[in-house]
């Protein structure tokens, strides 16, 4: 049996300390615009749990590279500013655009 195969990585994202680092940017950086970049799936962690604790500790903006990433936060109710930057041939423009 290969020993690696059973170790697994794994990472849990504690909500509160990532609300609680929002915060702490956003006083040490008072009046700026802080985004919370939740691009694949929040780098692996959720990104609509995290985009969630986000906000609500104060970022403005979100940040998705794709539409589709984009469209799923807005799926979830998450309102607000999303910037995604990569353009997709074929991507979901038209909804993405009408999602706001």
């Amino acid at each position: 049996m290969n020993e690696t195969a059973s170790l697994r990585a794994r990472a849990e994202i504690d909500l509160a300390a990532l609300r609680a680092n929002v915060r702490a940017l956003r006083e040490r950086a008072a009046g700026a615009q802080l985004m919370a970049v939740v691009k694949s799936d929040g780098y692996g962690h959720g990104a609509v749990p995290c985009a969630r604790a986000a906000r609500e500790a104060g970022a403005t903006w979100l940040g998705t590279a794709t539409p589709h990433e984009a469209l799923a936060l807005r799926a979830a109710g998450l309102d607000g500013r999303i910037m995604c930057w990569l353009w997709t041939p074929g991507g979901p423009w038209r909804e993405a655009i009408e999602a706001g």
